[in-house]
C-alpha cells in the first residue's frame, strides 16, 4: 500500500510524526472504503480528511519519501530490479568501480556481465524515475510526466555548449524553463510504455525542441542573472584548447622486485583494465598502505612495473595515514616520505616515494604543437564541474607515448564538483 516511491508514507508518519498504529490502520481501512465507491484517494489525503494527520505533516513526509527514493534510485539498484546482474556481481563490480573510479556501467560491460544496451536502458530509466519523483504531484492518484521535459533535458547541455551559452545551474534552469514555455506539454501516465513511446516523441519533436532551446539560450545570454557565473566573470586567459580531465584515485607503482616481495617469487601483475595512457593498465592486484596513524586497504596497483616504487595519495589520505606527502611531479621522489606496503605474500618498507601528484596534462608532441606548448610548461585549466573552477599551475608533460588527458586527484575533483570525466579548457597563464 505504498503512497509513492520508497518507504511507505504510513511508516514515515508513524515514525516521525506521532501517528499511532491504530490510527494508521483506521486510515488504511477508510482508504479501502473509498475505493469501493470509486473514490480512489491517496493515503495522505485520507489521513488529512479524517483528522489523523495534518496537511503540513503529510506534505513533509511525502517530500522525505521522495528524497529517499531519489537517493536510492541508483544504477546498481535498477540493474538488480531488471535482473541484469546478481547481488554478488554488483558487489564485485562496485569494488572495481570505487578502486579505479571507472563508471559502474563501464566496469560491468568490460567484465562481460552486462551489454551496453542494458546499461543504456538502466540510465534512461534512472533519469525518468528521477524526473518523475522530483515533479511528482502530491494530490493526484496518477504520476503524469511531461515527455517534453525529458526530451529538453536530453538536448539542453550540448546545445548550450554549441551556442557558447553559460552552463551554470541558474542559466541552465532558465534555458530549460524558457524552452518548455514555448513547447506544448505532452503528458504520459503509463510508465511501462514510456521508453518505447519516448522514441516516437523524440523523432516527431526533435527538430522543434532544438529550435526552441537555441532561441532560449540566446534569450538567456541577453539577460543573464546577477548570480550567473558567466564566462565574462572568469579570469582572463586565452583558450588554447580542450582536454578531457580524469580523476586519479590513490594508487601504487611497484618495481618488479617489490611485486615479487608482495605477491610471491616470479609473480607478474595481472592486467585488469587498460588506462588511457598507452601501455599502462590497472592491475587486478591491490595492496594495503600502512602509515604511522592508520591504514588504507585495497589500493590499486598500476602496471607495468617501474624502475622505482611510488605511492600516489590525496591530501585526505595523508591525514588518515599520518604522512605529510609533498605535491610532486611523478618520478621526482627526492625528500619524500616512505611507507609500509603490505601484500598477500609479505610487506615492503619504502624509504621514500609517497607523493600527492602535481595536477598535470599528458600530451604528444603533435598535441603540444596544436596547443602551442612544450614539455614542462605550466598552464591554467578551467574545470567544468558543478562549481566551475580554475586549476592553476597545471604541469604539461609531453612525450611520444602519451595520450591527451589531464589528471587531478579526488580532493581537487570534489572541490570543483567534477565528475569522473569532465571537459577542461586549457588557458594560457595570465
Amino acid at each position: 500500500m505504498k503512497d509513492g516511491p520508497g518507504e511507505r508514507l504510513g511508516s514515515l508518519l508513524s515514525k516521525g510524526d506521532g501517528v499511532s498504529e491504530d490510527k494508521l490502520e483506521e486510515a488504511l481501512k477508510l482508504q479501502e472504503e473509498y475505493k469501493k465507491v470509486n473514490v480512489p484517494l491517496r493515503l495522505g489525503e485520507v489521513m488529512v480528511e479524517s483528522g489523523v494527520s495534518t496537511a503540513t505533516k503529510v506534505s513533509d513526509a511525502l517530500h522525505r519519501q521522495r528524497d529517499r527514493y531519489i537517493r536510492s534510485n541508483t544504477i546498481g539498484q535498477i540493474l538488480l530490479e531488471l535482473e541484469y546482474v546478481t547481488r554478488q556481481q554488483l558487489d564485485e563490480a562496485m569494488e572495481a568501480h570505487l578502486d579505479i573510479l571507472a563508471p559502474l556501467g563501464e566496469v560491468l560491460v568490460e567484465e562481460g556481465i552486462c551489454t551496453q544496451e542494458q546499461i543504456d536502458r538502466a540510465y534512461k530509466l534512472q533519469l525518468i524515475r528521477r524526473v518523475s519523483a522530483i515533479r511528482r504531484p502530491l494530490s493526484s492518484q496518477f504520476d503524469p510526466l511531461n515527455v517534453m521535459e525529458l526530451l529538453v533535458e536530453e538536448e539542453v547541455d550540448p546545445i548550450i555548449s554549441e551556442n557558447d551559452g553559460c552552463g551554470c545551474d541558474q542559466c541552465r534552469a532558465n534555458v530549460v524553463a524558457v524552452s518548455l514555455n514555448k513547447l506544448a506539454a505532452r503528458y504520459m501516465s503509463d510508465m511501462e510504455s514510456l521508453l518505447s513511446q519516448l522514441d516516437s516523441y523524440r523523432e516527431e519533436y526533435s527538430e522543434l525542441i532544438r529550435e526552441r532551446i537555441v532561441k532560449a539560450v540566446e534569450q538567456v545570454k541577453k539577460s543573464p542573472k546577477l548570480s550567473c557565473r558567466s564566462k565574462a566573470a572568469v579570469p582572463a586567459g586565452e583558450i588554447l584548447g580542450n582536454v578531457t580531465a580524469h580523476i586519479s584515485n590513490r594508487h601504487v607503482h611497484l618495481t618488479q622486485e617489490h611485486v615479487e616481495a608482495l605477491f610471491g617469487p616470479g609473480y607478474e601483475l595481472t592486467k585488469w583494465k587498460d588506462l588511457v595512457q598507452p601501455g599502462q593498465y590497472a592491475a587486478k592486484e591491490t595492496v594495503v598502505l600502512e602509515g604511522p596513524k592508520g591504514t588504507i586497504e585495497r589500493v590499486r596497483v598500476l602496471g607495468p612495473p617501474r624502475s622505482a616504487s611510488q605511492v600516489e595519495i590525496s591530501g585526505t589520505d595523508q591525514f588518515k595515514l599520518g604522512i605529510h606527502a609533498p605535491v610532486r611531479e611523478s618520478g621526482k621522489l627526492d625528500d619524500t616520505p616512505g611507507i609500509d606496503v603490505r601484500g598477500p605474500n609479505g610487506k615492503v618498507t619504502l624509504e621514500r616515494g609517497v607523493i600527492r601528484a602535481w595536477r598535470h596534462i599528458h600530451m604528444t608532441p603533435d598535441d603540444g604543437e596544436d596547443f602551442g606548448l612544450k614539455n614542462g610548461n605550466v598552464v591554467n585549466v578551467r574545470l567544468k564541474g558543478d562549481r566551475t573552477t580554475i586549476g592553476e599551475e597545471v604541469l604539461v608533460r609531453v612525450t611520444d607515448t602519451s595520450a591527451l588527458e589531464m589528471h587531478i586527484d579526488t580532493d581537487e575533483a570534489n572541490a570543483a564538483g567534477v565528475p569522473m570525466e569532465s571537459l577542461g579548457e586549457v588557458l594560457a597563464p595570465a
